[in-house]
């Protein structure tokens, strides 16, 4: 309706009122559902919290299933099992990582894709999960679980993002909610959940019944995660962008720590829960420091997202990046003997090290500008 209205304003010969063309502007914007309110915008909202906690949530609790794996003959008396079983999970939140600037631009370029790439993911993710849970190759679990699970997951991320991008007014709290709610959720159920599956029914059984669980969640939700704005008005040629940032040494600075950081974050979360074996500590205790780890970097995001729109960036990472290697040298290096140090671990290192996803905006704008 809105699209005839314009042709008809553009087809008069004479000169059109003002009032005239505030009226169609009023009824184009009324044509789109509410940015803030509504059935369509919450639901909305819910259905991309539990993609954000199930696609980020598994690779945050692997150190869980990787416990289960090297308690199982099965899958530990393979050769190099030590050095392949630990790559499955930083590899899968890797992929996810860096296929950012391959997806993203891609679902800008076709957007008229996106759904379909979001069921396509959905069935990646739980294709990989479930082939995985009868497959003892680790080889082949690494491709699985890492690499198609991680595929999966970027297929069904990216256009959440791309279609909350279509809601400015509200960006910034929803992004709280999906982005930093969403992960810590999904960080503190499955570490709590898992273990309770390997010990009922094995490590491989507990696959299964995860990727099932995938699907029984997301199938409903995903129909609710569509675009507010009508694809007519989103699907045009990408205009030549500029480039200039690639030259930009603290861009590249920066991109530096932030990988470097990447590859020391996950430690703790694979490495865990066999330490915590190594103490006797049984994986249904040592899945709560993992929990608490998880969730408070809830705590740590949101309290550095806060402080980094009002102070510089680099004085905050020098702030957590130190205390991150205290804690972990200390905390964890010589005080965590028993749960109540792992515990202890679990928190200090969440809070610290878990919050430096929120100093990204801060960083960028510094590049930016």
């Amino acid at each position: 309706m809105s699209e005839n209205i314009q042709l008809t304003v553009r087809a008069s010969s004479g000169p059109v009122a003002e009032g005239s063309v505030e009226a169609e502007v009023h009824l184009n914007e009324s044509n789109l559902a509410p940015v803030d309110k509504g059935f369509g915008a919450w639901s909305f909202l819910i259905a991309a919290f539990f993609i954000e906690a199930i696609v980020w949530g598994f690779p945050d609790a692997y150190g869980i299933i990787l416990d289960g794996y090297f308690n199982d003959p099965r899958y530990s008396a393979q050769a190099h099992a030590s050095t392949v079983l630990p790559l499955i999970g930083p590899v899968a939140s890797g992929v996810m990582m860096c296929s950012g600037p391959l997806i993203y631009p891609l679902t800008a370029r076709y957007p008229q894709h996106r759904r379909t790439a979001m069921w396509f993911g959905l069935v990646l993710c739980w294709a990989s999960l479930f082939t995985a849970s009868y497959i003892s190759k680790i080889s082949t679990l690494v491709a699985l679980q890492g690499v198609l699970y991680a595929i999966g997951g970027s297929l069904l991320y990216a256009p959440c993002i791309s279609y909350l991008a279509e809601c400015p007014h509200w960006k910034e709290d929803s992004v709280i909610l999906i982005r930093v709610k969403g992960t810590a959720m999904g960080g503190i159920v499955l570490p709590l959940a898992i273990p309770r599956l390997i010990s009922a029914f094995g490590v491989a059984k507990a696959l299964c019944f995860i990727s099932i669980g995938i699907a029984v969640v997301l199938i409903p939700l995903l129909p609710f995660v569509k675009p507010r704005i009508p694809l007519s008005r989103t699907s045009h040629a990408t205009p030549p962008r500029n480039r200039d940032w690639m030259t930009d040494k603290p861009f590249w600075v920066v991109l530096v720590i932030n990988t470097l950081i990447g590859f020391a974050y996950y430690l703790p979360l694979i490495w865990l829960p066999m330490f915590a074996s190594d103490l006797n500590i049984s994986a249904s205790q040592s899945s709560l420091a993992i929990a608490l780890l998880n969730g408070s970097s809830l705590i740590g995001r949101i309290s550095l997202g806060y402080l980094s729109d009002k102070l510089n960036p680099w004085s905050l990472a020098l702030c957590i990046l130190f205390p991150s290697s205290l804690v972990t040298f200390i905390i964890w290096g010589l005080l965590s003997k028993s749960l109540a140090g792992l515990i202890c671990f679990g928190i200090a290192y969440g809070s610290l090290a878990g919050s430096w996803t929120s100093l990204w905006s801060g960083f960028w704008r510094l590049v930016a500008y």
